[in-house]
């Protein structure tokens, strides 16, 4: 605890590095307010077996995002911020190269859902599935564009097209369980109006922001870029399949070995715990693109790293014992005595929940140097980890044996992290030398 405290009282970040850190929280509290009242309300309103199903569908778009959006994002912050390329070319690039993925995602999981979505998503309706893939185009393209502004580092229009859509959401979920109650139909509705306000968001901002923060670099044709960032973000992506898997292999395979009932109380349980990483989310989100810019001063990025590791870790920790202290005693108050199971889940989940806030910021610094496949290769011991843990623990144990699998994960995720800023640091100071 001391070192932690003495590496916190040394800190000393930049004036507007603070100020987008706490901007960025304060989008990410606010965001987290509004998630919290929708998981309330489609908790106590759709019940256990409800929940699930919405759940289920709501992973559709979210892992087709995360498996097809090949690292497009990571490389426009990494570009962008590096100046490599023109604002006009990243915005007509990612939204070219998103209409193309987003039709290619939308062909290729039709049939499969006509074919085995009984069989994948055991007790769910496949009608259900297919509105959920309705979501998918929209989520992509607001991805591939607000990471422009990302790597522009202009945070207050980020910000925005991020903290709309939820609010958007929470509207229309209310509308659709008390208005015109419609079930998780209008909750999985009410989802894809708030992806849909989102894109049209960054659209327009970004329209507006085309002459003010373009840093003009000279224009490049399209095959370049396309080849620039695939190049790039292939190495990124396959990191962040294999992180969105470890993050949802639980999920899923609660659901596989049990129940959509035991899928909707752990569902309460992973996304009150998710919920702690709102700083490293943000830390991470204002880091990246000045980590990637510091690319001629490898020890400063190094500094940076270390002192983000420390202070989101500690904070992240102190967090977690507040928020565990009033579960306790809120859960049945708020979600209803049905959803106490979730309790015990909860508490093993922290220590992979603050292992894992200070793993994203030394992630942050791998690919910042130029080496997101090194967030790769650890990845994969990771994600074996996890999925192997709940194969062994979820039929025994049920939702506390995947919480015991995946907390083990993150602990695994942090220590190799780690290791790798340490051999990223020889290999820069060898560079400089």
């Amino acid at each position: 605890m001391s070192t932690i405290v003495s590496r916190l009282k040394r800190l000393t970040l930049s004036s507007p590095l603070r100020r987008n850190i706490g901007m960025t929280l304060g989008r990410q509290l606010l965001a987290a307010f509004a998630q919290f009242l929708l998981v309330v309300l489609i908790a106590r309103e759709l019940g256990p077996g409800g929940n699930g199903f919405y759940a289920m569908a709501i992973l559709i778009p979210t892992m087709l995002a995360n498996f097809l959006n090949l690292g497009i994002g990571p490389a426009t912050v990494y570009y962008v911020s590096r100046g490599y390329f023109d604002f006009r070319q990243a915005m007509a690039g990612n939204l070219r190269l998103g209409l193309i993925v987003a039709a290619s995602g939308v062909a290729l999981t039709v049939p499969i859902l006509l074919i085995w979505g009984g069989e994948v998503f055991p007790g769910v309706p496949t009608g259900l599935l297919f509105l959920g893939l309705a979501a998918f185009p929209l989520t992509l393209l607001l991805a591939y564009l607000n990471t422009i502004l990302q790597g522009l580092e202009n945070f207050k229009a980020f910000n925005l097209t991020i903290l709309l859509p939820p609010y958007v959401n929470l509207a229309g979920v209310v509308i659709a369980l008390y208005a015109y109650p419609s079930g998780v139909s209008g909750a999985i509705a009410a989802y894809i109006s708030g992806q849909l306000v989102g894109l049209v968001i960054v659209v327009r901002l970004l329209r507006r922001s085309k002459n003010k923060d373009a840093r003009r670099v000279g224009m490049k044709p399209f095959t370049t870029y396309a080849r620039r960032t695939l190049s790039y973000g292939w190495r990124a992506h396959l990191s962040n399949i294999l992180a969105f898997i470890n993050y949802r292999a639980d999920i899923f395979l609660v659901n596989f070995f049990l129940t959509p009932v035991s899928t909707g109380i752990y569902v309460i349980a992973v996304q009150i715990a998710e919920k702690l990483w709102m700083l490293s989310q943000a830390a991470s989100t204002v880091l990246l693109p000045r980590l990637s810019a510091m690319h001629h001063d490898p020890a400063a990025r190094l500094a940076l790293s270390n002192k983000g590791f420390w202070v989101v870790s500690g904070i992240t920790a102190a967090a977690s014992v507040i928020v565990a202290i009033a579960l306790f005693w809120l859960i049945t108050p708020v979600f209803g005595k049905e959803y106490v199971e979730a309790l015990p889940a909860f508490f093993w989940l922290l220590p992979g929940v603050i292992a894992g806030a200070g793993s994203r910021i030394y992630a942050n610094c791998i690919a910042a140097a130029g080496k997101p496949e090194w967030n790769m290769y650890s990845s994969f011991g990771v994600v074996s980890i996890n999925i192997v843990g709940n194969i062994m623990l979820v039929p025994d144990y049920g939702i506390v044996g995947a919480a015991w699998a995946t907390s083990v994960a993150y602990c695994f995720n942090a220590f190799v992290k780690a290791w790798l800023v340490r051999l990223l640091s020889h290999v820069d100071t060898g560079r400089v030398l």
